[in-house]
C-alpha cells in the first residue's frame, strides 16, 4: 500500500503562501499602528518641495501625526495634516523641516502660548515657514562664491600691475620706518613715560581719599535728608508739621489786617501816616530840636574855657 507523501514542489508552495499571508498580516498590523488618531488641521505653504504624504508631524523631536493630503488653493501648497496627543492654539506655527542636510521632510509644529485660545478642529494654522530649497541655497551659494572670485581676480589684476606692486612696497616700507621710529621714540622718551604713569598712578592714589570724604558727605546728606522727611529737627518739623504752617499763615494774616488799620489812619501810627496836621507839628519838633543841638555846639566851647580859668584862678 503506497503511503500519500507531498512532494517537493508542493512543500515549496505552501512555503510561499504562508510567507505571503504573513507578510500580508504584517503589513496590515503596520498600517493600523501608523495610523494616527487626532484631529486634522491645515495650512497654506508658499513651497512644500519635498514634502510628501505620510510625512512626520513632530513637536519638539516627538512624532504626534502625519501629512495626509497636500493640495493647490489660490497659488499655494495647502497640506492636511492629522495631530494627535497635543493641543493647538490660535497662535500655532507650523516649520517645514528636513531631518540632516538631505534627509526626508517633515513639519514640526509650535502649539502656540496657552494663554490663547484654543484652536478647533479643521482649522487652519496661519503662521508657516517653508524650508530653504535647496536649488536656491546652491544658487546662492554659487553667487557667493563667483563674488569671490571676482574679488580675487581684483587683486590680482591690482598687485599684477606695475604701479599696483610699487605701492604695496611702498606702503611696506612706510610701515617699516614708523615701526622703528615709535620705537627710537619710546627708546628716547622711556623715563619720561614711567615718570608719566607713575605720576598718573600717584594721581588716581590722591584721589581715593577724595572719593572716600565724597562718598561720607554723600551718606551724611542722605542721612539728614531722611532726618528732615522723618520730620526731625527744626527744618523737618518746618517741612512736616501743619501747625507752623497755619501759625505762619495766620500771622500773615494779622499783619495785613495791621497794614489795613494803618492805612485807614487808625491808631497812633494810623495818624502819623495820614494826618498831615500830625506831620507837620512833628516836622517843627525836629527843627527845634536840630536848633537847640546847635546852641549846645556853641556854648560848649566857652564852659568848657571858662572851667579851666576856674582851675587856675
Amino acid at each position: 500500500m503506497k503511503t500519500g507523501k507531498v512532494s517537493p514542489e508542493a512543500k515549496v508552495g505552501i512555503l510561499v503562501l504562508a510567507g505571503i499571508v504573513l507578510l500580508f498580516f504584517m503589513s496590515f498590523r503596520i498600517s493600523r499602528l501608523e495610523r494616527v488618531r487626532g484631529e486634522v488641521y491645515t495650512a497654506l505653504f508658499p513651497s512644500v518641495s519635498g514634502l510628501v504624504v505620510n510625512a512626520d508631524i513632530e513637536v519638539a523631536g516627538v512624532p504626534v501625526g502625519k501629512v495626509e493630503k497636500i493640495g493647490l488653493e489660490r497659488g499655494k501648497a495647502k497640506v492636511w495634516m492629522r495631530i494627535g496627543r497635543v493641543e493647538l492654539h490660535q497662535d500655532a506655527e507650523a516649520i517645514i523641516k528636513t531631518h540632516g542636510v538631505l534627509g526626508d521632510k517633515y513639519i514640526e509644529i509650535k502649539p502656540g502660548s496657552p494663554e490663547a485660545p484654543l484652536l478647533p478642529a479643521g482649522g487652519t494654522i496661519g503662521k508657516v515657514k517653508s524650508a530653504p530649497d535647496m536649488d536656491q541655497l546652491f544658487s546662492s551659494l554659487e553667487s557667493a562664491v563667483q563674488g569671490i572670485g571676482d574679488l580675487g581676480q581684483s587683486l590680482r589684476e591690482l598687485i599684477g600691475e606695475e604701479d599696483g606692486k610699487k605701492a604695496i612696497r611702498e606702503l611696506i616700507v612706510n610701515l617699516r620706518d614708523a615701526s622703528t621710529g615709535l620705537k627710537e621714540l619710546i627708546g628716547e622718551n622711556r623715563e619720561r613715560v614711567n615718570n608719566i604713569i607713575a605720576n598718573l598712578e600717584d594721581f588716581s592714589q590722591g584721589l581715593k581719599p577724595l572719593s572716600q570724604r565724597a562718598e561720607r558727605t554723600l551718606a551724611n546728606l542722605e542721612e539728614i535728608s531722611a532726618r528732615v522727611k522723618g520730620g526731625e529737627g527744626t527744618l523737618g518739623k518746618l517741612l512736616t508739621d501743619d501747625t507752623l504752617y497755619y501759625d505762619a499763615k495766620e500771622a500773615l494774616a494779622s499783619f495785613r489786617r495791621l497794614m489795613a488799620k494803618v492805612e485807614g489812619g487808625q491808631g497812633s501810627l494810623g495818624k502819623l501816616m495820614t494826618d498831615e496836621k500830625f506831620y507837620k507839628e512833628a516836622e517843627k519838633t525836629m527843627k527845634k530840636m536840630q536848633k537847640a543841638a546847635e546852641g549846645v555846639q556853641e556854648q560848649t566851647p566857652i564852659t568848657t574855657l571858662g572851667a579851666l580859668l576856674g582851675l587856675f584862678f
